[in-house]
């Protein structure tokens, strides 16, 4: 069904896989492997706390290894050309306690001081048996090349650490949460902040634990967006409704700003048959405490550069986010991908209104599903359209 595209998927991801498994096993010598990480490490969530974990390594000195981890230059490449740079990575894994963090063993050791270099270094990896696909795709995660059991790992260079990073992460007094804001101030990209959480370079000593690559990414997100959430609650609202539209990778994101004080919904449909569902999540003005259970990471990943932006311009607004996926053009590539276009669409594309009807006039020809649906299945519009505002007296 791949080769005849039946499926509809183009470019077939297993196909690609087949492909990729079988360039490795022509540039794969033995069980020796060296290569250019770029950096890139990988903490798995099964058996915690006792998980396999690992740093990536291409079989090949590759001039590309420093955009197999920057998801911020993906949005203008094909979807095949992501999958050809994240499948040529080999993940070696070795089952670790979470709490050998704290007293690292001598590959966990080099595990985290490459996960503190900003560009890629030359490293080797001795592996107990040949790498081969066994992971599926995950809607949170970048996607994963081929695995294999690690023996031995060592970097052979010394790695190119920023100022920032140094400071927090030997700085064994200072809270997770503080290191990752410092961090982010400090203009360190998000793809590498949790590359430092899931390692356990970020924290307290006795706290410093090994994290799922797949829970670190919602908790980074999570953690800067609270705190940006502490920030723009202090500043004035806006006075007009704001629209910011963005399409990459068979996925459109539209934010949409409205006039009041901080209020945030994200809203998620795969097309599909005749009337695709939507799922919703939604905070008020104080936040949320529980999980976003049903759109789970993209709420967080779109949440972040709604507040970013917010916190640069110093001012408060409700926010409501449309994403609509469609199927005959994505794959699973993570959720980094509707925080790229969120990203991408506020800092190139922002149209104010006077006028809310003029504001989803500007939304609605970029989505397939009726704008009407959008808002039947939200939560805040109709209580933003419904509550006494004060002008409401004038």
């Amino acid at each position: 069904m791949g080769h005849r595209a039946l499926c509809g998927i183009k470019p077939c991801p297993i196909l690609m896989r087949a492909k990729a498994q079988a360039q490795i096993d022509e540039a794969f010598i033995g069980m020796d492997l060296t290569g250019s990480s770029p950096p890139s490490v990988f903490v798995g969530e099964s058996g915690y706390p006792k998980v396999l974990a690992g740093p990536f390594v291409p079989p090949l000195r590759s001039a590309e290894a420093m955009y197999m981890e920057r998801p911020d230059h993906w949005l203008t490449k094909s979807i095949d050309e992501i999958l050809a740079l994240r499948f040529s990575l080999v993940r070696t894994k070795k089952y670790i306690p979470v709490t050998a963090a704290q007293d690292p063993t001598r590959e966990l050791a080099e595990t985290q001081t490459l996960a503190l270099s900003e560009s890629p270094i030359l490293s080797e990896a001795t592996l107990l048996k040949r790498p081969q696909f066994t992971s599926v795709f995950s809607d949170v995660t970048l996607p994963i090349g081929p695995s294999a059991p690690l023996r031995t790992f060592k970097i052979e260079e010394n790695p190119k650490v920023p100022k920032v990073i140094d400071r927090v992460a030997s700085d064994t007094d200072l809270k997770a949460e503080i290191g990752i804001r410092d961090l982010f101030d400090g203009g360190i990209r998000l793809e590498h902040i949790t590359r430092l959480l899931s390692v356990g370079t970020i924290g307290q000593k006795k706290k410093r634990r090994l994290v799922p690559t797949k829970w670190s990414i919602t908790a980074t997100d999570d953690i800067i967006g609270k705190q940006l959430h502490k920030e723009v609650f202090r500043y004035p609202w806006i006075n007009d409704f704001r629209v910011s539209v963005d399409h990459a990778l068979g996925n459109t994101v539209a934010l949409l700003f409205l006039p009041c004080g901080w209020q945030f919904e994200a809203m998620e449909s795969w097309l599909g048959g005749f009337n695709p569902p939507i799922i919703t999540d939604y905070e008020w003005f104080k936040g949320r405490k529980d999980y976003a259970k049903d759109v789970v990471g993209a709420y967080y990943a779109t949440r972040l550069p709604a507040l970013e932006y917010l916190a640069n311009i110093r001012r408060q607004a409700g926010v409501i986010v449309f994403m609509e996926i469609d199927p005959q053009q994505w794959v699973p590539l993570g959720v980094w991908r509707f925080r790229e276009i969120a990203k991408r669409a506020l800092e190139t594309s922002v149209k104010s209104f006077s006028t809310l009807d003029e504001a989803l006039t500007k939304i609605a020809p970029h989505f397939r599903i009726p704008m009407h649906r959008w808002l039947e299945t939200s939560k805040i519009y109709p209580v933003f359209m419904n509550q006494t505002k004060v002008t409401d007296f004038w």
